[in-house]
């Protein structure tokens, strides 16, 4: 579907930056988790999905398939699906704010670990986006703050 290496990192970046949008949508509505769970767990699974989406990019939706059903990737799958479907379940059939809260820490747990064990090159890709962004971070803030 995605045949350049352009098209890919195009497609991983706006999936990247979709999920960041939801996940800062529902961190706006994580002091109100108490009353606004269902809004909460919406966006935050919606993020959520467009972070694992976004490796489909990368490495090709049948590969990332394969990987992700791998006899050794089988359990983490299973978890993390589960814990989605469980946020959904809970927020949106129970309208249980506990279950929806223990749901959630679950699917943060494993999607963490879905993008650690998934950053390209491992922990020297993750390095080196790190100091990518550590020094366009530095260079914006060394521009814009005159100290």
């Amino acid at each position: 579907m995605f045949q350049g290496r352009k098209q890919r990192i195009l497609g991983f970046l706006a999936c990247v930056l979709m999920g960041l949008i939801c996940f800062s949508l529902a961190a706006m509505y994580f002091p109100l988790l108490v009353f606004k769970a269902r809004k909460f767990a919406l966006l935050f699974t919606l993020g959520s999905l467009f972070s694992v989406l976004s490796f489909s990019f990368l490495w090709g939706p049948v590969n990332h398939l394969k990987h992700l059903f791998s006899s050794e990737r089988l359990v983490f799958t299973s978890v993390y699906f589960l814990s989605l479907f469980a946020t959904l379940y809970f927020a949106l059939s129970l309208q249980s704010t506990i279950f929806t809260s223990i749901a959630a820490i679950v699917q943060v747990v494993a999607l963490l670990c879905f993008v650690l064990s998934n950053v390209p090159g491992g922990q020297t890709g993750l390095k080196f986006f790190s100091s990518i962004c550590s020094s366009m971070v530095k260079t914006t803030v060394s521009k814009a703050l005159p100290v």
